[in-house]
This record gives C-alpha cells, sequence and structure tokens, in this order.
C-alpha cells in the first residue's frame, strides 16, 4: 500500500501545473491530499499491472477518485491505529498500543512514493491525517510527524505544522514563520518612525507591504496558494525592473547607504536586508536540493526587498509617484540637510592665547577634517553673554563666530548674513577661556544656508560653485529656502547647512532632506 499525501501532490503542482498523477491502484490518500485534489480540480490515473509487461490504466474524476479510495481495503490499516490509540487511552495500556499504532504508521511511510519523499523534508515528512481520525467520543488526536507516534496531549516543545501534525519548534517552516512575525513587527516600527516625521507617503507604503506580508504568513499556514504580487502600483516584473533601474529613474547611481542619509532611510535600507534574512529562511524552509515545494512563496519574499529598496530610494531622492515636480528639477535627488549652531573658529594664535594648548578632538563633523572640539568658550559683549560655544577645528586663517540672529539680540549685537569666510560687516565680541581672553575684532556673522558638493555632485546637479538655488525642506513644516549657496570642493561632502532660526522655523528634525527645486 502506498500513501499520497498533500506534500507530494503540491511539489508536482507547483513544478508542472499539470492536471493528471498517475498513482498505483492500492494508494490511500489522506484528507489534505483529497482536499487540494478538489480544490485544484486534478485528475488521479490509477495504473493497475495486469500481468507482465502488461499495464492497465483507468481515468478517474476527482469524485470517483475519492469514492475509490473510500472504498479501498487498506483503509482497514488507518481504522487498526485508530482503534489502538482510542483503546491506549480507555485500558491504560498506552505505551503498549501507541507503540503498535506508530508502529503501523511507520510501516506505511516505508511505501511513500519516492517522489513525494524526496519532495518532503529530510528530517520532517507529513504524517496522513487520517491516521487519527478526531471524533467526538475521544479526545484530541495528534500524530509526531518526525516519528510518526500517536500523541494524546500535545508537547511544549511541538507546535502544528499542519492540521493535527506537530513538529519540534525548530523546525525550518516554523522559523520561517516566526521571521514573518519579526518582519511584521520591524515594519510597524519603521511606520511610527515615518509617521512621526509626517512622512505620510512612506506611512501608507509600508501599510501596504504590511499587509502583503500578513498574506504570505496566511497563505503558508493555511497551505494556500499565494496570489500573484503587486504592491507600489506594479506587478512582479514592474518591480524588478524598477529595482534594477535606479539611476534612469530617480536620477542616482545604486546608493551605497550612510549615516548623513538619516534615521529614515537608514531604518528603510535596514528593513531590507532582514527581509533578506527572511529570504533565506523561506529557502531553508522550502528547498531541498533542486525541489521548491512553495516557489510562490521564495519569490515573493525575493520581491519583497525590491519593493524596500524602491522605497529607500524613493524616500533618499523624494521622487514619488505622482508627485508635482517643476520639470527643471525633476531627476535631481535629496540630501540630507545639518542645522548648526553657534560655533566658533579660531586661529593658533587665538587658540594659544584661550586654552594655553591645542585643541582636542570630540567628535568629526559631517564635513571631512572637521571636527568638534572639547573646547569652549565665553563670548561676551557691553549688553549681554553667551557661554559653552564649542570650538571646531582644525585652526584657521581668521577668527570666526557664527551664529544665529536670534544669538545676536542676546549679545545686543546687529550682524550681518554672510557665507563663512566673508567678515565684511561683521560684528566684535570677546572670547573668554580657561587661560586668557581674546578680542574677536571684527568677527561674528549669521552664515548664510549654503550646499556643501563635491566637483561630481555639481555635475549631477548642473550647478557651479557660487550658484544660487531655491531648496525646499521636506521637514514636519515643508518650506522652501531662496538664495541657498552652493560650495563646491573636493574636500566637501553633500550636505546642506543652515542656522537654528531656519531649522525651528521648518520643525527641522535630524535627518531630514532638502531638493532643489529651481536654479536662480
Amino acid at each position: 500500500m502506498e500513501i499520497l499525501t498533500d506534500i507530494a501532490l503540491r511539489a508536482h503542482w507547483f513544478r508542472s501545473h499539470e492536471k493528471a498523477y498517475h498513482v498505483s491502484k492500492d494508494t490511500m490518500l489522506t484528507p489534505a491530499a483529497r482536499d487540494f485534489i478538489r480544490e485544484h480540480g486534478i485528475t488521479l490515473i490509477y495504473e493497475d499491472s495486469a500481468s507482465e509487461g502488461q499495464t492497465k490504466v483507468e481515468v478517474s474524476s476527482v469524485p470517483e477518485a475519492l469514492k475509490a479510495v473510500n472504498q479501498l481495503p487498506d483503509a482497514a490499516t488507518v481504522e487498526k491505529i485508530a482503534k489502538a490509540a482510542a483503546a491506549a487511552v480507555a485500558n491504560s495500556q498506552i505505551q503498549d498500543a501507541v507503540a503498535s499504532a506508530a508502529a503501523e504508521v511507520v510501516s506505511c511511510r516505508k511505501n511513500l512514493p519516492k517522489k513525494a519523499a524526496e519532495s518532503a523534508d529530510e528530517h520532517y515528512k507529513a504524517m496522513p491525517m487520517a491516521a487519527v481520525p478526531q471524533g467526538s467520543d475521544h479526545k484530541p488526536q495528534y500524530v509526531n510527524g518526525e516519528t510518526g507516534e500517536v500523541l494524546s496531549v500535545k508537547p511544549e516543545n511541538m507546535t502544528h505544522l499542519h492540521g493535527n501534525v506537530l513538529v519540534p519548534k525548530t523546525h525550518p517552516q516554523i522559523a520561517f514563520r516566526g521571521m514573518l512575525d519579526s518582519l511584521e513587527a520591524k515594519i510597524m516600527s519603521l511606520q511610527v518612525a515615518a509617521s512621526e516625521n509626517g512622512l505620510h507617503r512612506l506611512t501608507d507604503a509600508l501599510d501596504e507591504v504590511l499587509a502583503y506580508v500578513r498574506q504570505i504568513l496566511s497563505a503558508e499556514v493555511l497551505d494556500k496558494e499565494l496570489g500573484e504580487i503587486h504592491l507600489l502600483g506594479l506587478d512582479s516584473a514592474g518591480l524588478r525592473y524598477e529595482s534594477h533601474h535606479i539611476k534612469e529613474i530617480y536620477g542616482i547611481p545604486h546608493p551605497m547607504p550612510e549615516y548623513r542619509m538619516g534615521r529614515i532611510c537608514i531604518g528603510l535600507n535596514e528593513l531590507r536586508t532582514f527581509v533578506r534574512e527572511t529570504e533565506l529562511a523561506a529557502a531553508r524552509a522550502f528547498q531541498s536540493g533542486d525541489t521548491c515545494t512553495r516557489p510562490d512563496i521564495v519569490e515573493a519574499m525575493n520581491r519583497l526587498s525590491s519593493v524596500i529598496y524602491i522605497l529607500f530610494c524613493r524616500q533618499l531622492t523624494g521622487r514619488w509617484p505622482g508627485q508635482q515636480e517643476p520639470s527643471e528639477t525633476k531627476d535631481l535627488p535629496g540630501f540630507l540637510v545639518e542645522a548648526s549652531g553657534r560655533h566658533v573658529h579660531l586661529t593658533q594664535q587665538a587658540i594659544d592665547v584661550l586654552f594655553g594648548e591645542n585643541l582636542h578632538e570630540k567628535s568629526p563633523l559631517s564635513q571631512p577634517g572637521q571636527y568638534a572640539s572639547e573646547e569652549r568658550v565665553r563670548l561676551v559683549t557691553a549688553k549681554g553673554e553667551i557661554d559653552n560655544v564649542v570650538v571646531l577645528g582644525p585652526p584657521r586663517g581668521a577668527v570666526q563666530v557664527e551664529m544665529s540672529l536670534t544669538d545676536a539680540r542676546i549679545l545686543g549685537i546687529t550682524i550681518p548674513v554672510n557665507l563663512s569666510g566673508d567678515l565684511k560687516g561683521a560684528a566684535d565680541v570677546i572670547l573668554v577661556g580657561p587661560k586668557g581672553i581674546y578680542n574677536a575684532v571684527g568677527s561674528v556673522i549669521a552664515s548664510k544656508a549654503h550646499i556643501h558638493m563635491t566637483p561630481e555632485d555639481a555635475r549631477l546637479y548642473g550647478v557651479e560653485d557660487g550658484d544660487s538655488v531655491a531648496v525646499r525642506l521636506e521637514t514636519e513644516r515643508p518650506v522652501t529656502i531662496d538664495d541657498v549657496i552652493i560650495r563646491v570642493s573636493e574636500k566637501f561632502s553633500l550636505a546642506m547647512h543652515m542656522d537654528y532660526d531656519e531649522a525651528n522655523a521648518c520643525s527641522y528634525k535630524k535627518g531630514d532632506m532638502g531638493y532643489i527645486i529651481k536654479k536662480n
């Protein structure tokens, strides 16, 4: 006698989608196999060796096949197993009766068709649910999917694979389900961050992704075929194309993630890597050699990583479908925006006077070679003072104090809005350090908003050093800042700098992005 399981049928179906399946005359179907046959309209073709060298073939429709299976003499084997399990409970001869029933199951398992055995996991072959019927007069019964043992109580170290088949919680399919559960949690966590930053398009897109992950989990647990993927308005082929044509669609080369992209973009990149890990878990659960029992789920996980990568590129560049942008700048990517607090640049002479020793680096800044030092000074004028102002390094050729217009009011001085390095009209201030006092005449300015770029960045944006552009800030309170100056140097790293008056006006948060909307 041979037993035909849904695992063998599913492997056959996903490989060929043929609606004919050849079985021997004495084959018995499990209930799960019967359901699979009925749902997919499969026709069984019974083969019976009438004499040597001659094969008799009978074709059966689904109803006829099920009727024939119900009448198979070997079904008595299943009844025998069920009676043995029931007797074990009634007569307290649990170990002997269950062992006898399990032996019958193991005997049946040895006759599994070769293809079915190959398609099942080598360590966990699903047991036929028919072996232990669930009747109103019996306690719930389970089958150990690894050994075939009949169980009346579910062990704590085991869980349901399908139906009443139990497997250890370390089973690859159970591990895959756990990864999907964790993936849902990570998506929702990123949604919270996106929502708090007013990124409604991203929040909605992640909602769509979350729903699809839950659809994958449902299809796996219920043993149903997963439908066609359709996310972000794209089908499977569209997702693959867009993820492989970033330069053409978003105007940037495939981006290398870095911290300057901000928390949301880095969060998307982290989510993409976890999707890839979940994809590997799916391969471990459903792939055995060249055979894959759930190619629909494996493909879905692969496309899901493309979806997250596309969202990463959309968030990075600010280009979302349906977004209205001026044609002149529609292909320009976004860039990191940073808010600069009050700070001081000193000459070596001023450093010696104020501190009596060289600066000590505390933390690097976004621009290569620049750093915030451990040293602090107090700014003093006739009308006010501001304490604990950071000194930036390395030393420069001129003393320069940068602050906001609000800071200038505290000190009772009037300052110009100039580019860094332009001290025309700069105000005076006294610097007080732990070792001395320095009179910084003509040193105080408010720094004009500017964008640092490399020559390569400038070519991409179509601008030159000194150009003026208008920048749209995608913040909680989006604003446009006009007359932002382009600064180009091989030593720079792409980033826009503004002061805290401008940052407060738009409710700036670290990681917010800016976009050039026009060249003045």
